[in-house]
């Protein structure tokens, strides 16, 4: 009998694999496919050229779908389901109700509110965020969104000065928009949410450059729950998304309907953690 095949979908850069996000999940998807019959598959796309997504889909003969970018990219998924409308699909994140689509997420609503309460709640009134891009990232627009209401919802003012937008999600942005930060704003947010553990830890850096203590002078707040968060200076506080099991989770989907589920679409919710640790504290 032929091995059968599920393909990965991701976008066509190194940092994919650099990035401990994505390279989480892979290796649950992976640990997921050790005992069965299929064969793992990576599908790169460039995410600046997404022209022509027949010509990508259709040089791979694959049994299922799972969507691993920074964004759910429609096109590739309607040209996938166009070119065979019973080839299953999963997506990862970036979950809202009216996409009628298989799906594994964390609960990214509740894990925004954790992060918030829990700096309100320790008493911070000056809250800043350094925000991933936005314009297609599902989660990006929802926790910016929460953090103005939650500010809202206290009494604490939104200044301006204390929001940054990177250009992309990697230690480097964070790094660039704590400096920014830093140096053209009137007075230092007391606690900054980031929009995810890398922007986070590159934050820390630029506050540890300019002799900025954390958490006694600025606190910092992470997203993931990355392993490394544990061991910079000072340990980042994050809400934890458990990742390899979402992976797993994935791959145990496109098996169902693959076996015959037909009660679909399948859509898997996580919960997530808060991991306070001493950035935050």
């Amino acid at each position: 009998m032929a091995k059968r095949s599920l393909g990965l979908v991701t976008s066509f850069t190194p940092e994919i694999f650099k990035c401990e996000y994505f390279t989480r999940i892979i290796s649950g998807v992976i640990d997921a496919l050790r005992n069965t019959t299929f064969d793992l598959r990576f599908i790169m796309v460039n995410q600046q050229n997404l022209s022509e997504p027949s010509a990508i889909l259709g040089e791979h003969a694959v049994d299922g779908l799972m969507f691993l970018t920074w964004t759910i990219h429609p096109q590739l998924v309607q040209e996938a389901q166009k070119r065979n409308e019973k080839l299953p699909v999963v997506l990862i994140n970036d979950f809202t109700p009216e996409v009628k689509t298989n799906i594994v997420h964390c609960n990214n609503a509740q894990g925004t509110r954790k992060a918030l309460q829990y700096l309100i709640g320790r008493g911070f009134r000056r809250i800043g965020m350094i925000q991933a891009p936005d314009r297609d990232s599902r989660d990006a627009q929802a926790r910016y969104q929460i953090y103005r209401e939650m500010l809202d919802q206290a009494g604490l003012e939104f200044n301006p000065s204390y929001f940054k937008k990177c250009d992309y999600f990697f230690e480097e942005d964070g790094y660039l928009k704590m400096l920014d930060l830093i140096h053209h704003s009137p007075t230092l947010p007391r606690a900054v949410f980031c929009f995810n553990d890398d922007l986070a830890i590159g934050a820390l850096r630029a506050l540890k450059e300019e002799k900025i203590s954390c958490p006694e002078q600025v606190a910092v707040i992470g997203y993931d729950g990355l392993e490394r968060g544990k061991y910079v200076e000072p340990p980042l506080t994050s809400v934890r998304q458990p990742l390899e099991a979402m992976g797993r989770e994935m791959v145990q989907i496109l098996i169902r309907i693959l076996e015959g589920e037909n009660n679909l679409p399948i859509q898997k919710e996580f919960q997530p953690d808060l991991m306070i640790r001493r950035s935050a504290m």
